[in-house]
């Protein structure tokens, strides 16, 4: 039996050539899941493992400093041959000594981020009590003349793909079209960013610690020498940072070099490390470096009034905080782009008739998306009308990967719904465009969240569908409700064709709601003429409203007010 440990989702891509390379279907370990097992457990998890080979796979570059650590786990587990495997999938074994040496690099980077873990505490706490610099830029300078350090200080593995991707270089891209010398500065390298926006590669810890978490301060107090030494005496017009869970390495530059800070907040991390990842060890601390990220910031961005709200109560000023959704590169998303024998070559590809009603849903699986919810509605369209299904032609395709793709598997890798689906797994972000020009009918089923707090997010993927021109089945959920005011309930669906003047954006349906979701579905896959009008109207909604310069000129009008105004 052959074993993958895979320290993240891998794409689809890499898989299949692996699978090719090594002549069957191994059985993958999740990282991310082993992580979440105490010590014994894990070492009894690994220790009863029959492997004939383990292998530890490197999709890209950046994830190689987290061989030490699956090499330390591969050195307990019960395993005849180990091996690494690179993205060219270059196998280089791997012998019990290199294994059992990785333990002791794993406790000796574990020893120096308790340090770094301990030295932040400290600066956190002095830092809680000092007063925010003053926000001063240079005064008449134009855009051309002022640059901008876009820092995303984030520990990011595996295929860039989401929506995360998408907003980096969404604002990264548009302050360069406004004139602005940009420089991203990220560990992760540059997805969809334009090829005139300078970067410097930020290098990761060479080894990982155990916890993991301790790992973000050593990384965070890395991110400021790298970036003190690649500036010089040089320094940025303003620093533009993408908040990321223990990072507050935009906030000491902002100080050290006197000048403003943008700080973008999606949500507080330990929030999400809760409720939908692996929790914080020591949350008190990411907490703190969350508060001092708030507190020192000149100006927060956020793409939510749920997230705005929540940043008053956390005690940012009303005039310090920007607010606008996410948005869309409209000429990325344009379906004029798309001939139709790309559409059908992709159709082909998939093993999908070309005249066969396509709804697709694109996403990272997440406990948020609903994608579970989407999947429950296939089952119920095969289960109540698989008749109208066979006659109709219909197929559902479900592209990219993440925590909730077992419980999709579940619900639909096995006849007779397999039959009606295509999943793609993790594909380029470039690609997302393509698999959404094939698509007749878009999905954005998002659901509330678990512990009962408002829907905070603003999905890239409704502004993407929204831009190819496509008819949108989505969860009547907060900010999405809001954007897509005009819409079709999904309670009360019309018997009639549109009307001339029909200025409908979208279906919606009760969040959670998979019965509602299969009736949309079934209307909208029955009626042609409705997704057409729904799929211009929701186009030309976005590009009057919902761009990335819509969003960046937001930003540039609230860094001139704090600029200008008092300085406090």
């Amino acid at each position: 039996m052959q074993y993958v440990l895979a320290p993240y989702a891998l794409s689809a891509d890499f898989k299949q050539r692996l699978e090719q390379a090594v002549g069957a279907t191994p059985t993958y370990l999740d990282y991310g899941e082993l992580r979440r097992l105490s010590p014994a457990a894990l070492v009894g998890r690994l220790a009863r493992l029959d492997a004939s080979r383990l292998l530890l796979p490197t999709e890209d570059e950046t994830s190689r400093g987290l061989l030490p650590l699956l090499k330390s786990m591969a050195a307990i587990a019960h395993a005849r041959t180990i091996a690494t495997v690179d993205g060219n999938l270059a196998v280089e074994p791997v012998s019990r000594w290199t294994a059992g040496r990785a333990i002791v690099d794993v406790l000796a980077a574990s020893a120096a981020a308790t340090r770094d873990l301990a030295f932040c505490r400290r600066e956190l706490e002095d830092l809680m009590v000092r007063e925010r610099i003053p926000a001063r830029r240079s005064a008449g300078i134009s855009a051309a003349d002022e640059s901008v350090l876009y820092l995303d200080a984030s520990l990011w593995f595996g295929m860039k793909s989401g929506g995360s991707v998408v907003h980096v270089a969404g604002v990264a891209n548009a302050l360069r079209a406004r004139g602005h010398r940009v420089t991203l500065s990220s560990a992760v390298g540059r997805t969809l960013v334009r090829d005139d926006i300078a970067s410097t590669r930020l290098a990761l810890p060479r080894v990982f610690a155990v916890p993991f978490e301790k790992s973000y301060y050593s990384f965070h107090r890395s991110v400021i020498r790298q970036l003190e030494s690649h500036y010089g005496r040089t320094k940025p017009g303003f620093i533009y940072q993408r908040m990321s869970g223990a990072n507050y390495s935009g906030v000491t530059l902002s100080r050290r070099w006197g000048v403003p800070l943008v700080l973008e907040y999606n949500g507080s991390a330990v929030w999400i490390g809760k409720n939908w990842g692996n929790g914080f060890r020591y949350p008190e601390v990411a907490v703190h470096a969350e508060d001092v990220c708030l507190r020192h910031a000149h100006l927060v961005v956020t793409v939510s009034e749920v997230l705005a709200d929540e940043l008053v109560e956390r005690g940012v000023p009303r005039d310090r905080i920007v607010c606008y959704p996410n948005c869309v590169d409209a000429q990325a998303f344009d379906p004029e782009k798309f001939a139709a024998g790309d559409a059908r070559a992709l159709r082909a590809a998939l093993g999908i008739a070309a005249d066969a009603p396509v709804a697709t849903f694109i996403g990272t699986f997440g406990p948020w998306h609903g994608v579970e919810v989407f999947a429950q509605a296939i089952r119920t369209l095969v289960d109540r009308d698989r008749e109208w299904l066979e006659a109709s032609g219909a197929r559902f395709v479900l592209v990219g990967d993440g925590p909730n793709m077992t419980q999709v598997r579940s619900e639909l890798g096995a006849a007779p719904y397999v039959r009606f689906v295509t999943m793609t797994g993790l594909v380029p972000p470039a690609d997302a465009a393509r698999y959404l020009a094939m698509s007749d009918v878009v999905v954005s089923p998002h659901v509330q969240n678990r512990d009962g707090s408002r829907f905070f997010g603003s999905p890239t993927k409704l502004f993407e569908y929204m831009a190819m021109e496509k008819a949108i089945v989505a969860s009547d959920l907060e900010q999405i409700g809001v954007i897509l005011k005009d819409r079709v309930d999904a309670r009360r669906l019309p018997s009639a064709a549109p009307s001339a003047g029909e200025r409908s954006l979208a279906v919606l349906c009760e969040p959670g709601n998979a019965g509602q979701l299969a009736d949309a579905l079934r209307f909208l896959v029955d009626r042609p003429e409705w997704r057409a009008v729904l799929g211009a109207n929701a186009r030309t909604e976005v590009v009057a409203r919902y761009t990335w310069d819509h969003h960046v000129a937001a930003i540039l009008d609230g860094l001139n007010a704090v600029s200008s105004g008092p300085q406090s």
